[in-house]
């Protein structure tokens, strides 16, 4: 064999050792540029048909350019979209360089005509999903997040699904903390005295994948009677249904990774707590067993509530003359005239102010009760003074805690005075009106 034969073996072997190399080069700029697509299915929870023509959206941030003006940015977002075929399944891009954004994980999101959105949360590069959505509902109740637990000096606090809020004082608790211990895992609720409690296990609802949401999702009501006064939950994730004493009933998700912190401050309550418990609910301040969960969630109003607490579980509302009790006060605080009075629907009521040596004079005009489209009472009224008229929007005005009307008031000589009316039901009273 020559020399010139060699010599060209030689040179398509290295020849073709580069072309691998370049190529191999190639093949490892992709995957630095562009991490793993996520892929997965999506279905409808209680049947598992598949959700076709859902949009999947991934989104990330991190460095890279400006739409703006090609500068060099922090918090660039990044976006990949996709759509599911006729069986459900979708394929996503990671969106980003990894040589700008790392592989870390992208926040998934996954929409549909006639089906909730589902915040899926964060996936890494590379995830084989399977998600679960449900219908939208027509229905959209109150919620939140409750918080219960134990407060730095031992003491427990329990929530108020009529107020909204944490409460030390466990007679206004629909949900309280009982007992807590970390090995194993395991937490004592108690419901209030007329109440009742019921669990039932992500396991026992046929909840496969967990998604966002998901233990508020997909199981609108008991499947038996909230009855028992206490329950002791562990480290297995379900919903936890309850009954109030006023039948009103809630639902609450149990999820043990999430549901505790040890310490911190207490949202809507004074306070700094040892152990704390955050729940996910739903709530229906009105008569009903049904809890459909449709994001987002918002709250209720605690005089709402309050009022529809009382509704009947059948029959019309109450919607006859009602009785309150009316007192202002200055704004330090001192009480100036206290009243008793009734009122018609419909009918508008004229009072003379029941002050003694006030700082100035004033009096009632028009104080008049309407029922709204649910059936809950509200009020307004106008404060009419020497110098100063104040005319109020109508107000809900309950039994549970006043309702306040600030007004703002002069004088003779124009220096003012600030005002609170503050009306509230006395239903459970009877007597006669008038100034107390």
């Amino acid at each position: 064999m020559s020399g010139c034969s060699r010599l060209f073996r030689r040179l398509a072997v290295v020849l073709i050792g580069t072309l691998a190399a370049l190529a191999l080069l190639a093949w490892l700029a992709l995957w630095w540029l562009s991490p793993a697509p996520v892929s997965g299915r999506l279905v409808e929870y209680h049947n598992d048909a598949p959700v076709a023509g859902a949009t999947i959206t991934v989104r990330r941030q991190g460095w890279g350019l400006s739409d703006h003006d090609g500068q060099l940015i922090w918090d660039k977002r990044y976006s990949t979209t996709a759509t599911t075929d006729a069986n459900g399944h979708f394929r996503v891009p990671m969106p980003g360089p990894v040589w700008l954004l790392g592989s870390g994980s992208g926040r998934l999101k996954a929409e549909a005509a006639g089906f909730q959105s589902l915040e899926a949360g964060y996936v890494p590069p590379g995830a084989e999903l399977v998600l679960q959505t449900v219908a939208n509902r027509d229905e959209r109740l109150p919620g939140g997040t409750a918080y219960l637990g134990w407060d730095e000096d031992g003491e427990p606090f329990g929530w108020s699904f009529i107020d909204d809020a944490p409460t030390r004082a466990l007679a206004l608790a629909d949900l309280t903390p009982v007992a807590m211990q970390r090995e194993p895992f395991a937490v004592t609720l108690a419901a209030a005295e007329g109440g009742g409690l019921h669990f039932v296990s992500a396991e026992e609802q046929g909840i496969a994948h967990a998604s966002w949401d998901y233990l508020l999702r997909y199981l609108d009501a008991s499947p038996e009677p909230p009855s028992a006064s206490r329950l002791t939950l562990d480290d297995t994730p379900g919903t936890l249904f309850l009954r109030t004493p006023q039948d009103r009933y809630a639902k609450l998700a149990w999820e043990p990774e999430t549901v505790t912190a040890m310490t911190g401050s207490v949202p809507g309550l004074d306070a700094i707590s040892e152990r704390l418990f955050s729940l996910r609910f739903v709530y229906r301040p009105a008569p009903g067993r049904e809890l459909p969960y449709q994001p987002p969630l918002f709250p209720v109003e605690p005089v709402r509530a309050a009022l529809q607490a009382q509704l009947p579980e059948q029959g019309e509302p109450y919607a006859g003359p009602r009785t309150y009790r009316l007192v202002v006060t200055d704004s330090e605080g001192s009480e100036l005239e206290r009243q008793r009075l009734e009122l018609t629907p419909g009918v508008p009521l004229d009072l003379p102010s029941c002050a003694d040596d006030p700082p100035l004079a004033w009096r009632f005009e028009s104080l008049r009760l309407d029922y709204d489209e649910d059936g809950l009472p509200r009020l307004q009224l106008t404060v009419d003074g020497e110098t100063f008229v104040h005319h109020s929007s109508p107000r809900l005005v309950g039994p549970r805690d006043a309702s306040v009307f600030a007004v703002m008031a002069f004088d003779s000589d124009y220096r003012r005075h600030d005002l609170e009316v503050r009306l509230r039901e006395l239903s459970n009273e009877t007597g006669s009106t008038g100034c107390e």
